[in-house]
């Protein structure tokens, strides 16, 4: 199966486009996997295409659409066309190509033999469309287009081109995880974490999925909508798209926005991972900048923080207030965890988007913004109504996606908090409504026995948290605690001895190296492989359906934390609670 990446392409010459469509005839009947990216940045190169078999190895194509009356001079290094302009032998910049992919490929030791070689073979080979091999010949180029590693293809032999011609007539199977390194060392955004603490699984690479990072790269202008389950890499695929961006016009202003400020951190700590392989690309990732929306939103209206505000203040008052100063500064704007976002804080960061000019699929020339926004509507614990796209002024039809797949959330936790939800009328139609069925959710962590109830004093809960790390076997910071309040953060901390409590912080933000304790509120885009919610006796339905809703989607949120073990603690299971739900949710009838 051939995945083309991205599949919206308005700017290929004919010449390109013919060759796209011989790739296309060849790979239909293929059902090994392989990739056609086109026009990718190669450090601070741009090849036509970076061809992947998992069957053959990597080609990386160069095509020309150069006719023999269009060339005025050529030499090994340089060609003067007919009308002035003076370029780079073809055959030569495919050698730079060749030449930047392989000391990317030896930098990854996965892609390495027993003799330091790579383990997979790697062309270049340059195709002119309209050139052809009497006209080479005839005029003498062959030794200036004779240059190995690259060869050419005239355009006599694009009609029977084959994927020998592309490749070689070799067929070397060799792993998945190649292909998975070899995207990921190219496009180091797409790089998902894997946060299994199984023994040998550390050193496994995963990555975005084909739809995934088509999304991400598509048209670089426009406004798109992401959706997924928890864990379905809906912050990877926003970063990817970000970094995609600025690959594509390294001076845009790009501003990437989140809710709180656990989530910027989250994202900053993410963009610093990813620093040196971007730089190392040559990525300008300094144009890049996370920050929260009320710091954006006080920047704009250039107001300090009045004494005693209320939350009124900061959901309207400012926006409205910032709305009255906003100028369109930025060339793209992302928002994480959209469904948090009010429609006066959505209007704003339209409001701050430069409009540009684009040609769309269909080669029209249209106008548009570049609002990217990923989210879980499930997830929505700050702003309860959802959003009206026709009031806010956008058309989202045909420009969202929905993410099926999860990578970190085992299927348990996800299977139970969706469960949960649905208990609740209004939230089952919301279900319903955002999601798919059930049954085409998939799951990349298969979670068995991973649920946990606890039934006790905070005392017990920290006995089972010296378990984890001191026989287990666990890192503090493989394990999330999750409080109610503020108060009980700190309680259950006291709880831990002294040796854990130097290695436990009480925060909103992550912290790389501890154990974290925090709230419920909080805890959006946390993620660890031990997740424990407190007190979840004290989640109780009172009939007021708001609420009741809000408590719903707050233990939605802290269950899809955990990739591998979910606590939950309660002081008793006995009194009605969502504690006792959840247990009983999670009882196989005899």
């Amino acid at each position: 199966m051939l995945y083309i990446i991205p599949n919206d392409l308005p700017t290929l010459t004919a010449g390109e486009r013919r060759v796209l469509e011989k790739i296309k005839a060849l790979y239909s009947q293929v059902e090994q996997e392989a990739y056609l990216y086109v026009q990718p940045r190669l450090r601070n190169l741009e090849p036509d295409f970076i061809l992947i078999d998992s069957q053959r190895g990597v080609s990386i194509i160069e095509v020309k659409d150069w006719s023999i009356s269009y060339l005025e001079n050529v030499n090994r290094r340089q060609i003067q066309l007919r009308d002035g302009k003076e370029v780079d032998n073809p055959i030569f910049k495919a050698n730079q190509y060749y030449r930047s992919a392989e000391g990317l490929f030896y930098m990854e030791d996965r892609l390495l033999n027993d003799n330091g070689e790579l383990n997979f073979k790697l062309y270049s080979l340059v195709i002119f469309a309209n050139l052809k091999e009497t006209d080479i010949q005839e005029n003498e180029l062959e030794k200036v287009f004779n240059q190995p590693p690259s060869r050419y293809i005239p355009s006599n032999r694009i009609t029977s081109l084959n994927r020998n011609c592309l490749f070689n007539n070799e067929v070397d199977y060799w792993p998945i995880e190649n292909v998975t390194a070899i995207r990921t060392i190219i496009f180091p955004e797409l790089k998902i974490t894997n946060t299994n603490n199984e023994i040998g699984t550390k050193d496994i690479i995963k990555a975005l999925d084909a739809e995934q990072e088509r999304f991400a790269k598509r048209l670089p202008y426009g406004h798109y909508m992401v959706t997924g389950v928890p864990g379905s890499g809906k912050t990877i695929l926003l970063l990817a798209r970000a970094i995609h961006l600025i690959r594509e016009h390294p001076e845009w202003n790009i501003r990437i926005l989140t809710y709180n400020r656990s989530l910027q951190h989250k994202l900053e700590s993410k963009i610093n991972d990813l620093a040196a392989d971007l730089a190392f690309m040559d990525v300008r990732v300094e144009n890049i900048t996370v920050t929260t929306f009320h710091r954006f939103a006080l920047d704009i209206a250039n107001v300090g923080v009045p004494n005693n505000v209320d939350n009124q203040w900061w959901t309207e008052t400012l926006p409205d207030i910032a709305m009255k100063s906003v100028r369109p500064v930025h060339d793209a704007i992302l928002v994480d965890e959209y469904q948090d976002f009010y429609e006066s804080w959505i209007k704003l960061c339209i409001g701050a988007c430069k409009i540009h000019t684009y040609t769309n699929n269909s080669k029209e020339v249209v106008e548009g913004i570049n609002l990217f926004l990923a989210g879980d509507r499930l997830q929505s614990i700050y702003n309860a109504k959802e959003q009206s796209w026709k009031s806010i002024g956008i058309d989202m039809r045909g420009r969202s996606t929905l993410l099926k797949k999860a990578y970190r959330s085992g299927n348990e936790h996800i299977d139970l908090a969706l469960n949960f939800l649905k208990q609740e009328k209004r939230l089952e139609e919301e279900v319903n409504n955002f999601y798919c069925a059930m049954n085409e959710l998939s799951f990349e962590n298969h979670v068995k026995d991973g649920v946990n109830f606890i039934e006790g004093s905070y005392t017990d809960m920290s006995n089972i948290i010296h378990h984890l790390v001191y026989k287990v076997g666990y890192e503090p910071k493989d394990i999330l605690v999750l409080c109610k309040d503020w108060n009980s953060c700190y309680a259950m901390k006291a709880c831990l001895d002294d040796n854990l409590q130097k290695k436990t912080e009480v925060k909103k933000n992550i912290t790389g190296e501890k154990l974290v304790i925090t709230t419920y509120y909080s805890s959006k885009g946390l993620e660890a492989p031990i997740t424990i919610l407190m007190d979840v006796h004290a989640f109780q339905p009172n009939g007021l359906v708001q609420k009741d809703i809000i408590e719903r989607k707050l233990l939605y949120v802290g269950i899809t934390r955990a990739s591998e073990q979910l606590y939950i603690h309660a002081n008793n299971y006995r009194n009605d609670s969502f504690a006792k739900v959840l247990r009983d949710l999670t009882v196989v009838p005899v």
